[in-house]
């Protein structure tokens, strides 16, 4: 499903209405149509329903909300907070109502009503709010009632997860057609309560050249009759130094459930022995290195890449200047897939991103906000503000595949798709969550499946594993091996399609 920003979805209507024809009146019924639909699903006993309307379009759904329900025979009252100099659609639905017998309200007492629909602001508004809006979305916020939002709640930006204020804290969010950034990024859209996705009308296909889309979906790859421990890859994680040595081992075990065929973990041979003794499934290969990975590690590196379908590098390496050199050399001369993770991009970030132009493989980078932070400067506001954006902007930079990790989780790649997937539970907020995932994805990038979709799996699963892990321990005990042992139930539901989803879509 795409995600779309605010001057695309105009855009979408635009080419809707005047190329194909659709009657803006015609979209403006529908939109309102599916907001009685989830008011009639979700509150079926509100009988009295008061309906705040602004001048433009949105408040137009708004008034078509209000005639319909009375039609229904709610007890309706609405108001036009911001005057009563509608234009276009929105005064013709005006008028409609005024036929019907129906005013605006002056003044209103929203202790005599079971439900309140915002529907002063959509999709095409800035912030901040000024003048006469603010009155209203703190009487709305103080009411009390529960609150079904048009489109968006009132004094947000459609395009951003910047809580904004003042704006409306809705109960429920219906938008149409497409989710907006502000519906699924954190931590706004916690302000847009329950979501609904409704379809008004217009063409799917109209969206087609936009590059931002909503995870919802992914497919296990087949495992052939004939397969054998060869043919389902055989990984390779480097990393671990003293006190870190935890970080390589959940990444094996993940690496194992997730369904590598063989994996191996080059450690220091210092540390060897705490591999061995850790490790039952998985193989240790001694490199150069006592309480961390020496520079002769390398050449050990490149003499055995031949054997591996794909490398993760970093989880508890240490952040040093021998290991500079290390991740600089690796990326220049390993041709296999390369994921680095944890350690190996701060090290990384300290030796300057623009090595990344030089590599001639698949790379991806899996950091967390602080450590895309070192990578590139950026402030952390500045990054979760524009989470899709900056990890876009850098992934084709940088010719390579992100995977920015937060509240969300967002793909991004060379060719500029991004993914954001929205599985995860709080109780993730754990160390060595991270490194479970890097060895989810090193072993799907060993599959020999295509990279974006290597990534796209390996990031539903992880999420969903968290989430049925979360379901059964509880959030505060949650660890990251929790998650490697819930891998299985999370492909069961994948395979039957029997998870949830982050929103309803209305067809």
């Amino acid at each position: 499903m795409k995600i779309v920003k605010a001057k695309q979805m105009q855009e979408i209507d635009r080419r809707a209405i005047e190329e194909l024809g659709i009657p803006s009146l015609l979209l403006m019924e529908k939109a309102g149509l599916s907001v009685v639909e989830v008011i009639r699903r979700e509150f079926p006993s509100a009988k009295r329903v008061l309906v705040v309307a602004g001048k433009g379009n949105n408040g137009g759904d708004g008034l078509v909300v209000a005639r319909h329900l009375h039609l229904l025979g709610y007890r309706v009252s609405y108001v036009l907070a911001l005057g009563e100099d509608l234009k276009g659609d929105a005064r013709l639905q005006l008028e409609i109502l005024r036929r019907l017998g129906l005013e605006p309200a002056r003044e209103v007492s929203f202790s005599e009503f079971d439900l309140v629909v915002d529907a002063l602001f959509g999709t095409g508004f800035e912030p901040p709010v000024r003048g006469e809006a603010i009155r209203w979305i703190e009487l709305i916020n103080k009411s009390g009632l529960p609150v079904v939002c048009v489109d968006i709640p009132s004094g947000l930006s459609a395009d951003s997860p910047k809580e904004y204020e003042p704006s409306v804290r809705g109960t429920i969010t219906i938008t149409f057609q497409f989710p907006k950034p502000c519906h699924l990024l954190h931590p706004v859209s916690l302000r847009c309560g329950k979501l609904y996705v409704a379809n008004i009308g217009i063409p799917q296909w109209l969206a087609q050249d936009i590059k931002t889309e909503l995870l919802t979906r992914v497919k296990v790859p087949n495992r052939p009759a004939n397969a054998h421990k060869g043919l389902m890859g055989h990984v390779l994680l480097v990393g671990g130094s003293v006190g870190k040595t935890g970080a390589v081992i959940m990444s094996a075990k993940a690496s194992t459930r997730a369904g590598a065929g063989l994996v191996s973990v080059g450690v220091p041979e210092g540390l060897n022995h705490i591999f061995e003794t850790s490790l039952v499934e998985e193989m240790s290969i001694p490199l150069k290195g006592q309480k961390r990975l020496s520079l002769e590690a390398i050449k050990q590196v490149l003499e055995i890449q031949e054997r591996f379908s794909a490398i993760g590098l970093g989880m508890g390496m240490d952040r040093y200047e021998e290991g500079r050199q290390i991740i600089k050399e690796l990326l220049l001369h390993v041709k296999k897939p390369l994921l680095l993770d944890a350690d190996a991009l701060n090290n990384l970030a300290d030796l300057g991103v623009e090595v990344l132009k030089e590599r001639e493989g698949t790379t991806v980078l899996t950091p967390h906000v602080g450590e895309f932070q070192r990578l590139t400067g950026l402030e952390k506001n500045h990054i979760l503000e524009n989470f899709l954006e900056v990890a876009q902007e850098f992934a084709v930079k940088y010719a390579c595949y992100l995977v920015l990790k937060s509240s969300r989780t967002v793909i991004a790649t060379p060719e500029g798709r991004v993914f954001l997937s929205t599985r995860g539970t709080p109780a993730m907020a754990k160390g060595g969550v991270g490194d479970v995932l890097a060895g989810v994805l090193t072993t799907f990038l060993g599959r020999g499946i295509p990279t974006e979709e290597a990534l796209k799996l390996g990031v539903f699963l992880h999420g969903l594993a968290g989430e049925i892990a979360e379901s059964k321990r509880h959030r505060e005990s949650l660890r990251a091996l929790d998650l490697v042992e819930e891998l299985p139930s999370a492909y069961n539901l994948i395979e039957n399609e029997a998870y949830s989803l982050s929103l309803t879509y209305i067809p």
